[in-house]
């Protein structure tokens, strides 16, 4: 059973569970958009003028299908944007000038996408069905997961890492599809959250997310277990109030990598170890992102934080967004962008927070992070707008 807690109040919310656990004693995935407290929803925050304001320019724009509750988000190479629709629609887009150099149907609805290492371009539908494509659009194998996929397959190594929502991560050979292990979680708590949690590369693991707060490294090479971190323990007389899910994109680096829960916390530990470095109390509303020395979060109100990514000291906090379901934050250059649920993509300043400039889309949320390319970020709404938007007018 999948339960809306944007669209529920606290009251119904509790009765739709005890009448769920009485109807099917399976586990319950709760869907967010974005993210959600499962309080009263609270208005969005007005946008103002923004004093000084950078220019920001929007170098292109492809108009795709609408994702609906799909977490569609670009694959962004240096020569090369893999983008897909909700309709199955598979494009190729030069991202210097924003022309579409192929588009293929791949027959099917998508619900994740796009992973690519440059070779290789896959998506996955609500099915399980993984659809692997050349860099030339080229179909290439299909395989098949346990239960319907929401976030982007990871591309890379050799492989094609793909999480379904049962909470396993299944690997296949890039070259041909074959299986070459699955990721299994012992047992899955009973409530837990459809958020996108995307995979990452962190050496010679696959860095996962899961509910209870987990953040584990599996071995690229078999699918065991390297090492399990705590990024925040569940808390709570009730399943809501201990849902503790890792929530959003997570920050990897060479060295260390960060992540955030979901009524929880923000850790950073050792990449390759798992020893803690630090850890603040966060309720996340979204996954983290990282300069040099920052490391910038989204809570459950909206807001974006900052502390140090040394020593995890707050070192500002904005609240002018609040309550405009924020995306997980992309740091580049002196700014960071972040996109909101009527398709605004809002720039700060790395610095203090401060907002700097600001671009509207299509009107449609933008719930997967932006990604960066040249000086600029790439970013999709769920109504199908693929743009790439450069601030300061260059």
């Amino acid at each position: 059973m999948t339960l809306d807690l944007h669209r529920m109040r606290r009251g119904a919310l509790r009765a739709a569970l005890r009448a769920a656990w009485r109807a099917a004693p399976l586990a319950l995935v709760v869907f967010v958009a974005a993210c959600s407290s499962g309080k009263d929803a609270a208005k969005p925050a007005s946008l103002t003028d923004i004093r000084g304001a950078v220019a920001v320019r929007a170098a292109w724009r492809v108009s795709l299908d609408s994702a609906k509750d799909a977490f569609l988000q670009p694959a962004v190479l240096e020569d090369a944007v893999y983008a897909a629709g909700g309709d199955g629609t598979l494009v190729r887009i030069d991202p210097a000038s924003g022309h579409v150099v192929w588009r293929v149907k791949t027959g099917s609805k998508l619900s994740a996408g796009v992973g690519s290492d440059g070779s290789v371009v896959v998506v996955a539908t609500a099915r399980g069905t993984v659809l692997a494509f050349g860099a030339d659009g080229r179909p290439l194998w299909t395989a098949q997961v346990t239960s319907d996929v929401a976030v982007p397959p990871l591309v890379g190594r050799g492989l094609v890492a793909v999480r379904s929502t049962d909470h396993r991560v299944a690997a296949f050979s890039s070259d041909a599809g074959k299986r070459l292990w699955t990721y299994q979680r012992p047992t899955p708590p009973p409530l837990s959250l459809r958020v996108p949690t995307p995979l990452a590369f962190s050496g010679e693991s696959v860095i996962a997310g899961f509910p209870g707060g987990r953040l584990v490294a599996i071995a690229l090479s078999n699918g065991a277990m390297r090492w399990e971190a705590t990024v925040s323990e569940p808390n709570g007389a009730t399943e809501v109030e201990r849902l503790s899910d890792v929530i959003g994109g997570v920050a990897v680096g060479a060295d260390d990598l960060c992540a955030a829960s979901y009524q929880g916390r923000v850790l950073c530990v050792d990449a390759a170890s798992a020893n803690e470095h630090w850890t603040r109390p966060l309720a996340a509303g979204a996954g983290v992102g990282f300069d040099a020395e920052r490391v910038f979060a989204v809570d459950q109100s909206a807001a974006v934080l900052a502390f140090s990514r040394g020593t995890g000291a707050s070192l500002w906090r904005n609240t002018a967004l609040a309550n405009r379901k924020l995306s997980t934050p992309l740091a580049h250059g002196g700014w960071i962008a972040v996109g909101d649920l009527k398709g605004y993509v809002h720039f700060l300043s790395v610095i203090d927070g401060s907002l700097i400039g600001r671009a509207s889309t299509d009107g449609a949320a933008i719930v997967v992070a932006p990604q960066s390319w040249s000086n600029g970020a790439v970013v999709q709404s769920r109504g199908g707008a693929v743009e790439l938007l450069v601030p300061g007018g260059a």
